[in-house]
C-alpha cells in the first residue's frame, strides 16, 4: 500500500513499516520513526480543531507500538 491510499499518509507509512517487521535488527528504528512521525502529526493537530478519528487512531497505533516494544523488544510494561 503506498502512501496515497492510506487515510492518514503523515504517519501511517512508519507505522505500517514497524508493523510488518517480524523482529529483524531494524525494528527498533522502524518503531521510533514511527513515534516520530505520529509525535509530528500531533503537534499540529494540537493547533487545529476537529480531527477527532485520526487523534483516536493515534492513541490506538501507539498502544499498539508500546506493545510491539513489550513483546518483541522486551520493553517495561509500565501498566504492572
Amino acid at each position: 500500500m503506498n502512501d496515497e491510499e492510506l487515510e492518514y499518509p503523515h504517519w501511517q507509512g512508519p507505522y505500517r513499516a514497524a508493523l510488518s517487521d517480524s523482529g529483524s535488527p531494524e525494528l527498533r528504528g522502524k518503531i521510533q520513526a514511527a513515534e516520530h512521525a505520529i509525535y509530528e502529526r500531533s503537534q499540529i493537530l494540537a493547533h487545529e480543531s476537529g480531527h477527532e478519528a485520526e487523534r483516536q487512531a493515534i492513541a490506538d497505533a501507539l498502544s499498539v507500538l508500546r506493545s510491539l516494544q513489550r513483546d518483541k523488544l522486551s520493553f517495561p510494561d509500565w501498566k504492572e
